[in-house]
């Protein structure tokens, strides 16, 4: 009986032990993740399988009240950290270059490299393997190589991790390559201006090369190159969806698999906006991505904050070197202005002697390209490229002056340089004296006498900057700061980007070129989520029937305006009169179902009417309600690209300015490409594709308050053209200014032109002249007009139809 009870005994111990075991593994596998997020990633799925949803929520809310309670401790405006996805052989190249420039000394930014993973799940290496220079250090994920192409594990494991390590501890969070350029300090400014416990994905926004990508109508992505931005707000939503995510994958692109994700996970998109281009440069040359940024324009480096790519670390080293004298310029220039501004307030400075008076320092004489000095064993220099800009600058000073002096009997018409003396004393300034030849044009009772020349001297001074160490002299840069100033300040308190932008357009009949202007209109600013509306006038054609024989007569003097916005569901209920109606309504409803946030109106004119732009406009422009919002009045055969809108916003001011762009013309393609490969893109700018509009007043963009303070078009006018004058020189007398500006955003598509004998003489002219200069370059004419056409060779329009007659 002993023996019994001894085996029971121990069979008891052994039952506890092991239901001890499997309870304490059990609640383990879900008290982990919320005690130790790394370990329980290191675990393999088959010991310790994820939590179910309702424990995980559970966990999730604990671990997030832990954080918030930590939060509380850790200033988090504006801290940034920036997770480099990396690998070993690059360690000692890139992420080394890298962190021996823009990651010297980052201001409230944290970057970690993610690399040196050789696939385990060593728990002792799951975090630091080693640190770069500079205590960079260098995390290993779990179970993720180095070597795996495409890299949508290592990607989706390394923002794992930030969402399980740092979500409480900072703001942003930045994906980047080994290859990229931060500018920290511009980058902590930018970020700390947003909220970021709101939602947001912010990047360069990708919209996919084609149907492979499975990028759906209305969807993008942030392109990876150029860095990946997410708000804490974003990363908390996305962390715990990034498993489902990488075991649905469509393609080998990791930033478009990042980007469905968190479209899917979290329904944000990326940031779409012209800026981002501007923000998160991509070295796009000669339309491939080059491997280093070797030229790039001073502009594009103060306003970027990101850029991508330099692969060669000497090529990083030197990027790095041209930020610095970037900053190093704006630095030398706020301080001169500071240091102007206190001389002109020191009351006594005026009566102080000349430093560049002093005997020691001797004038040199500039003549020319050269400059002759006389203390010195080579006499003879060539100019400077400082110098010469303080010449120019100092003589268009003084011309500017003496222009302002001119009278009714002398005007200034020619100014040469004779010569210029030049001085520099290195602890105050640089003066110039320069002697300028002047021929002035002298009139009696308005008429021409004679020209008279006079010789003036004016001086030019440049004050140097006290106190500074120069360490190499900058590259001369020319900047119109009150043009930059315009573009930077939001006019009337709005921001660009949130002007509405209504286009305006008459049409009859032309059915292709109104379906491929939605087309253009869909893809240039619909599909991008652009503030735009659409008003259409439709003039029916004169042979179009209406819909009730015999009881037209009750409305032919009426409007008939459509606005899809409020009827697309039901545009069958429509009243429609006419086959041409139909077309239009079922091609903007259509248009109007994808968006309907975008007002689409359409008003058909009464069927008869005559056609003439200026009614259809105006007509159109009533429909608009708001008198604060842009007016774009434009064509059908106009395509645009995105940067359009940012173009009339910037270039259209509320009661002082109309803008008129000066658009691309095409000529006819079978005229001058007979015998060459048609360009693929619209926007091919080359001698042979077309001209720029300088003559056309056709398309204008003003706002609404002002157009109406025109009186509008001159609805007299019937038919083709004239319209556009009347209304340059009505806003003209409204004391609007008129800016024009060439714009390659807007390309003008050829089509042949039908000039009307019956127009007016005037009328027809200028319609014969205009479709004459859309046959192709003169040169292109005049060769082919004395070229005999041979049987064996392709002849164009021109040539048959001109040539015959």
């Amino acid at each position: 009986m002993s023996g019994i009870k001894r085996a029971t005994d121990v069979e008891k111990i052994v039952y506890r032990f092991v239901l001890s075991v499997i309870l304490g593994f059990t609640i383990g596998c879900h008290l982990l993740p919320s005690l130790h997020p790394i370990a329980y990633h290191v675990l393999p799925r088959s010991w310790c399988p994820p939590p179910t949803s309702d424990v995980q929520d559970v966990v999730l809310k604990e671990v997030d009240k832990l954080k918030q309670v930590d939060d509380k401790n850790v200033d988090r405006r504006g801290v940034v950290y920036i997770g480099m996805m990396s690998m070993e052989e690059k360690l000692g190249s890139r992420a080394q270059a890298a962190v021996n420039t823009w990651a010297l000394h980052p201001s409230k930014v944290l970057l970690e490299v993610f690399a040196n993973n050789n696939g385990t799940y060593n728990v002792e290496k799951r975090l630091v393997s080693s640190h770069l220079e500079n205590g960079v250090r260098v995390v290993q994920l779990p179970g993720v190589k180095d070597v795996d192409y495409p890299p949508q594990k290592k990607s989706f494991s390394m923002i794992k991790f930030m969402h399980d390590i740092y979500l409480g501890k900072y703001d942003w969070f930045v994906r980047l390559d080994d290859d990229a350029y931060v500018d920290t300090n511009k980058l902590h400014k930018f970020l700390s201006r947003v909220n970021s416990s709101t939602p947001w994905f912010i990047g360069s926004a990708g919209f996919g090369k084609d149907q492979n990508d499975w990028i759906r109508r209305g969807e993008n992505y942030c392109m990876g190159g150029p860095g990946v931005i997410m708000s804490r707000g974003l990363l908390r939503q996305l962390g715990p969806n990034l498993g489902a995510c990488l075991r649905t994958l469509y393609t080998e692109h990791e930033d478009i698999e990042l980007g469905r994700c968190v479209q899917k996970m979290t329904g944000v998109q990326c940031t779409v906006s012209w800026e981002t281009k501007k923000l998160f440069y991509q070295n796009y040359q000669q339309g491939s991505y080059a491997t280093n940024i070797e030229k790039i324009e001073p502009h594009q480096l103060d306003h970027g904050l990101i850029f991508h790519a330099n692969k060669n670390p000497e090529k990083q080293v030197q990027f790095h070197s041209m930020i610095l004298k970037r900053k190093i310029f704006h630095l030398m220039n706020r301080v001169n202005s500071l240091e102007s501004e206190l001389r002109s307030l020191a009351s006594n400075s005026y009566n102080d002697p000349d430093p560049n008076t002093h005997a020691q320092y001797r004038w040199d004489a500039v003549v020319g390209r050269s400059i002759f000095k006389t203390d010195e064993k080579n006499v003879v220099r060539n100019m400077i490229d400082g110098l010469k800009t303080q010449l120019i600058d100092g003589t268009n000073t003084a011309v500017r002056v003496i222009q302002g002096l001119d009278t009714p009997s002398k005007t200034l018409r020619e100014v040469a340089l004779i010569q210029s003396y030049h001085v520099v004393n290195p602890s105050f300034a640089t003066d110039s004296i320069s002697h300028i030849l002047c021929t002035y044009q002298m009139k009696s009772r308005g008429q021409i006498v004679h020209d008279k020349k006079e010789e003036k001297p004016i001086h030019a001074r440049q004050y140097f900057i006290n106190n500074l160490v120069f360490v190499e002299e900058p590259d001369a840069l020319t900047e119109n700061k009150n043009l930059m100033r315009f573009f930077d300040t939001p006019q009337n308190g709005h921001k660009h980007s949130e002007k509405k932008v209504n286009f305006i357009m008459a049409l009859s009949g032309r059915p292709n070129n109104f379906v491929r202007f939605l087309h253009n209109f869909e893809s240039a600013f619909l599909a991008r989520g652009e503030n735009v509306n659409l008003y259409l006038a439709y003039f029916p054609s004169k042979d179009v029937k209406s819909k009730e024989d015999g009881q037209g007569d009750d409305f032919v003097h009426d409007t008939n305006t459509v606005r899809l916005r409020e009827n697309y569901n039901a545009a069958e209920d429509l009243p429609i009169r006419n086959s041409d109606e139909r077309f239009i309504i079922e091609n903007m409803s259509a248009l109007q179902r994808a968006y309907p946030n975008t007002e689409l109106s359409v008003v058909f004119m009464p069927p008869g009417t005559d056609f003439s732009r200026g009614l259809g406009l105006q007509t159109a422009a009533k429909e608009v309600a708001s008198t604060d919002e842009i007016l774009f009045f434009c064509d059908v055969d106009l395509v645009f690209a995105p940067e359009m809108l940012m173009h009339i916003r910037r270039n259209t001011v509320q009661g002082q300015q109309a803008y008129y762009p000066v658009f691309f013309s095409q000529y006819d393609p079978d005229v001058v490409y007979v015998e060459l490969p048609k360009p693929q893109t619209h926007f091919h700018f080359d001698e042979l594709d077309g001209f720029w509009r300088h003559f056309s007043y056709g398309m204008v963009s003003i706002y609404k308050s002002d157009f109406m303070n025109t009186k509008g078009f001159d609805l007299t006018i019937q038919g083709w053209g004239l319209e556009d004058i009347h209304m340059v020189n009505a806003i003209l007398s409204a004391g609007l200014q008129v800016f024009k500006s060439t714009e390659p955003a807007e390309v003008h598509i050829y089509h042949d032109k039908s000039c009307d004998p019956s127009l007016s003489e005037k009328q027809y002219k200028d319609c014969m002249n205009s479709r004459a200069t859309h046959y192709g370059p003169r040169a292109l004419l005049y060769y082919l007009w004395n070229t005999p056409i041979s049987p064996e060779q392709p002849v164009s329009n021109i040539t048959t139809a001109e040539k015959k007659s």
